[in-house]
């Protein structure tokens, strides 16, 4: 697997979790988002999930993210 270095990146950190999220770019110099959950488990274990979004598909993914945060917020 061939690295790519991140075009742009920041992290969350909460307790256990930490939340990396870079800009990475394709083979085809398109950008896309990766974002990487890094936890440590009770046990001690240490685990991470990834999710990639492409470009084409970032409307779509704000759009839901803001209307999530939107419903979150409205139940405090």
């Amino acid at each position: 697997m061939e690295f790519t270095p991140a075009l742009y990146s920041t992290k969350v950190h909460n307790g256990r979790r930490t939340f990396f999220i870079d800009v990475r770019a394709t083979r085809e110099d398109k950008p896309y988002l990766k974002i990487t959950e890094s936890s440590i488990s009770k046990e001690g274990e240490k685990k991470r999930n990834y999710m990639t979004i492409f470009q084409d598909e970032l409307p779509d993914f704000r759009q839901a993210i803001e209307q999530a945060v939107g419903f979150v917020n409205k139940q405090k």
